[in-house]
């Protein structure tokens, strides 16, 4: 009967999952389409490749940073506008 606890802990990692579905999916079109390249060498893949994916942990890191700094604000916090950048 407590169906709203157990659906949290769902959503986080169906986000997690579509997060490292949407990585694999753009590295598989990054390799593909260094793979339709004349001239393709292993070699010319690497940097691109790991270029990807330090940026996708990057932002991997930044949303958990977010998503840390979000649960430990008191809920009045968390509802008030955005006042964007500080000066």
């Amino acid at each position: 009967m407590n169906s709203h606890i157990q659906d949290k802990p769902a959503r986080r990692r169906s986000t997690v999952v579509f997060f490292a579905v949407l990585l694999g999916l753009g590295l598989l079109m990054l390799v593909g389409r260094m793979l339709a390249l004349p001239g393709f060498t292993v070699g010319e893949a690497i940097f691109p490749i790991l270029g990807g994916v330090f940026i996708a942990a990057a932002l991997a890191v930044i949303v958990m940073r977010e998503r840390r700094e979000r649960t430990h604000m008191t809920p009045e916090e968390r509802n008030r506008q955005d006042q964007g950048t500080p000066r």
